[in-house]
């Protein structure tokens, strides 16, 4: 933010809570700046190259700078992500989109002096071109790789926001929220709050996470079972706990439909292809892939992309201010509890 020159960030990786919070701390900085908030645009994956220039390009308000942050357009080009795969069913790469890559890579070079472009990416990336594109001193290209300390992580966060708790509790926090950061750090706030003061404990984690496990799994099953009563009874206990919209939706409701996805495909291919399947790769616990695969097979394939679809939507709207979260998650459970049909553009 202090370069004369329009400064890139390329923020990328698996460790979307920590990236996400870096996002967080510049969209801090820019707010703080006069007339911050007018100078600050979001542009999502669908965007054009052309429509990021003219986005960039704009003459600050009032200001010295503007920001514009990117979600996922380098990952579209890449033929990664959700967007990528409804807006073409064949997987692409950047190589195969020559003319547009090519076109953000010789722009880079004249990003105006007054802005800071953001660049951020849910998985790993290729930046060697980006890398030879910007201008040396105003790029700053970092990964956030998957944390695989995840107990050193929760030692770690928990002394950032002030939250004491004994090792005994970090084990077994760690043990119960995998590799879900954002989810951990839901969880130690509320702890925080909960202990008051005196230092979390072990019996503290069981108390107040695994009652919270216990709801959600029976979300998730009454949604598999497309049981309306039992999924909106168990949605209104986690509001009851606490428990944000936003974070059911991403950390829980989503996933579970992915899995299915997955567990459907699986269950279709050969013994041998199955065999040879790291299905911990793709989310799924060997220990209960029958589970899962058993709920599958009350969906067809269309059924878990049209809720996928819904999902994606709703968290849009959300994330826009276009929509009260509570409610329309409802509303969006209840959909999901019928029978989907693909939508015509399929």
């Amino acid at each position: 933010m202090n370069s004369p020159g329009g400064y890139v960030y390329v923020l990328y990786g698996e460790d979307t809570f920590d990236r996400d919070e870096a996002v967080r701390t510049l969209k801090d900085r820019m707010r703080a700046l006069p007339a911050g908030d007018h100078n600050l645009s979001e542009l999502g994956p669908e965007t054009t190259v052309a429509t990021l220039r003219m986005s960039a390009d704009v003459v600050p308000f009032l200001a010295e700078r503007r920001m514009v942050i990117v979600r996922g357009f380098l990952g579209r080009l890449a033929g990664r992500g959700a967007t990528a795969r409804r807006a073409t069913r064949t997987r692409k790469t950047v190589e195969s989109a020559p003319d547009e890559f090519q076109t953000l890579l010789d722009y880079l070079p004249d990003l105006p002096q007054s802005t800071s472009l953001v660049f951020v990416e849910d998985d790993r990336l290729n930046t060697e071109a980006l890398q030879k594109a910007i201008p040396r001193g105003r790029a700053a290209i970092r990964e956030y790789p998957r944390v695989l300390d995840v107990a050193g992580w929760v030692r770690n966060r928990a002394k950032l926001i002030g939250v004491d708790v004994d090792e005994a509790a970090v084990r077994e926090l760690a043990s119960l929220g995998g590799a879900d950061l954002r989810r951990l750090d839901s969880e130690l706030h509320k702890l925080g709050d909960y202990a008051a003061g005196r230092t979390v404990t072990r019996a503290d984690v069981r108390e107040m996470v695994v009652g919270r496990e216990v709801a959600t799994w029976t979300l998730l099953d009454g949604l598999a079972e497309r049981r309306a009563d039992k999924a909106l009874s168990a949605l209104h206990a986690l509001y009851a706990q606490g428990e944000p919209p936003e974070a059911l939706l991403g950390r829980d409701i989503a996933p579970h439909y992915r899995r299915l996805m997955v567990a459907r495909e699986l269950s279709l291919a050969g013994r041998r292809e199955r065999a040879e399947v790291d299905v911990a790769s793709l989310g799924l616990n060997p220990a209960t892939v029958r589970r899962w695969s058993d709920q599958a097979a009350a969906f067809d394939r269309s059924e878990l992309e049209q809720a996928l679809d819904v999902l994606l939507e709703l968290d849009r709207h959300i994330k826009l201010g276009e929509t009260e979260p509570e409610p329309a998650l409802e509303v969006a459970v209840l959909r999901l509890c019928t029978r989907l049909a693909p939508s015509p553009s399929r």
